[in-house]
């Protein structure tokens, strides 16, 4: 299928003031009126909509046939196969994720490639009212775009999906196994022919990158520009995790990597600014933080200077997802990998993490204990020091929940001999000898990040059945934002921290990513609109995770539609496939 080449034409953001939402309404209203008595398909009566362009909300009906909303207003005189009584409830275009590892796994088990269509469904992903989702994120793409999307087609997935070129997946069907180093120019031209026949007829939205990742870290900031020049032409976003996200990136050890500075966040802002200026194309910060020392508390001056950045005519986005630990948090291990010998290289394998420290430690010299000293602390002060590092599961229960710096004053210890410990003492089937969580990430800062109008909401998130996540597996691959990421922007940031309002916070989840992504007929509750719908209650609307208990999906998420079915009916899912691979439209880039 061709999709054929798709001229940028520049849009204001879609903006109404109150008059104008106003006049909307009462033509709306009018319209429906002096229109015959009619049935729709779907009936949302009674609802304050919020339409996905920040303007103030109004009550009214929405009709839907088919796919689409057909009518707003007063539809009093009109009845509907189905009708929800949306008195007193919210009833906003269904949310966009900007960062959601779906589709991007090699075997296809785990999300909407599965063969389990309880797993295509993306239960955890509706049931937080999202109807689109960005995938291929972080550089990943497992097979060609092509492919992908065919296979999409062909099973049938819950929320619509936007596929986007991976950088990693690109460096690999050109590079082969030889990825650990630059691509040549001939390399990249590959590449960029590559993406350029995806822009052009698979539907691509852009390039993902994950430079901080293998292959992409061995990338240099020339291939990502001349990568990046293909996109503008095509409206295709850049959206990179960048080459690191504090004063290092997550693989930099001090002993091992330290005979060069490591690239730091600024470095990484610099890096992704300049394709920004050079190309033109449309780039967004994806799961934007500040982590670690230096940053921590320095979000302002992050944002300040990519608003510099807009200022002076870059088109610069950012994405953030709504809590103070990341995905890499989940799994902290102080210890460095090369303290646990061949150990280390036997994922999935049960092997004796605290004999293989021993035998390490017994081994080394004075200079070698020191190395293992630096690089603990290193990791420990990069996710937020010991006092934002908290355990999760230990042999001895009174250690859970308590965070590494109550245990050095309860045991005397110091950080490093504290670590060592939990290793020897505790659970030898696992590195660290516990499941902790670090808390890398200050919530002050995303207070700041998300008073952006240019910040999107995003889970950074993947496809978790709860019924799964537990015993041994409770805190293995699943995170609090892939069940609470969407209800919790809404409720703790916009309601009860008074961030912004619910109509801002909801055009960041829903108008703003689809102006990001270029999709003219989603992200807004207006007639002629694809008929992706969430209807809330915000008295009731919460994220139900905690770190300790983070599959649980939310409440107060009542109905959502997605191309005029429902997958959540009354806050139950469906599980209904009715979602699509979706393609960018021609006619909207990103203000």
């Amino acid at each position: 299928m061709s999709f054929g080449n798709r001229p940028r034409l520049r849009l204001q953001p879609f903006r109404l003031s109150l008059a104008v939402a106003a006049l909307v309404a009462s033509c709306a209203t009018a319209s429906a009126a002096q229109s015959p008595r009619r049935q729709f398909d779907i009936l949302i009566r009674g609802g304050e909509i919020v339409d996905g362009t920040g303007a103030p909300r109004y009550r009214g009906d929405v009709g839907i046939d088919g796919d689409t909303i057909v009518a707003i207003g007063e539809l009093s005189s009109t009845t509907a196969r189905k009708v929800i009584d949306a008195k007193d409830r919210i009833v906003s275009p269904g949310f966009v994720d900007m960062h959601a590892h779906v589709a991007d796994d090699e075997g296809g088990s785990m999300g909407m490639l599965s063969d389990d269509p309880k797993r295509r469904a993306a239960q955890n992903y509706v049931a937080q009212g999202v109807t689109t989702t960005v995938g291929n994120p972080d550089g990943y793409q497992s097979m060609p775009l092509d492919k992908q999307r065919a296979l999409l087609t062909r099973t049938g997935i819950g929320p619509n999906i936007a596929l986007t070129n991976g950088h990693n997946g690109l460096r690999a069907m050109v590079m082969g196994e030889d990825q650990a180093r630059p691509a040549t120019a001939a390399e990249i031209a590959r590449m960029r022919s590559n993406l350029h026949e995806d822009l052009a007829r698979h539907g691509s939205f852009g390039l993902s990158l994950g430079v901080e990742y293998f292959s992409g870290r061995y990338s240099t900031a020339d291939e990502q520009l001349e990568l990046a020049r293909e996109l503008p032409a095509y409206n295709g976003i850049f959206i990179p995790h960048v080459r690191s996200q504090g004063i290092a990136p997550m693989w930099y050890r001090p002993s091992v990597d330290g005979s060069t500075p490591p690239p730091t966040l600024d470095d990484s802002i610099e890096e992704t600014l300049r394709v920004a200026r050079e190309t033109g194309a449309t780039v967004v910060f994806t799961h934007m933080k500040a982590w670690g020392p230096g940053y921590r508390g320095h979000a302002q001056e992050i944002v300040d200077r990519l608003q510099a950045a807009r200022d002076q005519g870059s088109r610069v986005f950012m994405d953030v997802y709504p809590y103070d630990s990341s995905g890499s948090d989940g799994d902290f291990v102080a210890i460095p990998p090369w303290a646990f010998g061949t150990a280390a290289g036997t994922p999935g394998e049960r092997v004796d993490y605290a004999q293989a420290v021993g035998g390490t430690l017994k081994a080394a010299d004075a200079q070698r204990r020191d190395d293992l000293s630096r690089d603990t602390r290193h990791t420990i002060s990069l996710k937020g020091g010991v006092e934002n590092i908290v355990v999760l599961a230990y042999p001895d229960p009174a250690y859970v929940g308590k965070r590494l710096s109550e245990l050095m004053a309860l045991r005397k210890l110091d950080d490093v001999a504290l670590v060592l410990a939990l290793q020897r003492e505790g659970d030898g089937s696992l590195p660290g000898g516990a499941r902790m969580r670090s808390f890398s990430m200050d919530e002050e800062d995303i207070k700041t990040f998300y008073r952006q109008p240019w910040a999107a909401t995003s889970t950074d998130g993947w496809v978790v059945l709860p019924e799964e996540a537990v015993g041994d597996r409770k805190y293995v691959n699943t995170n609090r934002r892939v069940f609470g990421s969407f209800p919790r922007r809404i409720a703790h940031y916009s309601q009860a921290q008074g961030v912004d309002t619910l109509e801002q916070a909801i055009r960041s989840m829903s108008g703003l990513p689809a102006q990001i992504l270029s999709l003219a007929d989603r992200g807004r509750i207006a007639v002629g609109m694809k008929a992706d719908v969430t209807v809330l209650d915000l008295a009731r609307l919460r994220d139900n995770t905690t770190y300790l208990e983070p599959s649980v999906y939310p409440d107060g998420i009542e109905h959502v539609i997605v191309n005029g079915t429902p997958v959540v009916d009354g806050g139950k899912r469906t599980l209904a496939l009715p979602g699509k691979v979706l393609s960018p439209s021609a006619s909207v880039v990103a203000p």
